[in-house]
């Protein structure tokens, strides 16, 4: 779990958020962004 907790994290960064509570706290409101953000094109 730590290790999916930890990409998650990276991702976060990696999308540019600064405030990993605020990211998570979005994300788990709206859990369809987080699956967008996954999509690559």
């Amino acid at each position: 779990m730590a290790s999916l907790r930890n990409l998650a994290i990276g991702l976060a960064h990696l999308i540019g958020w600064t405030n990993i509570a605020a990211a998570t706290d979005h994300y788990r409101s709206h859990p369809a962004d987080g699956l967008g953000a996954c999509q690559t094109e």
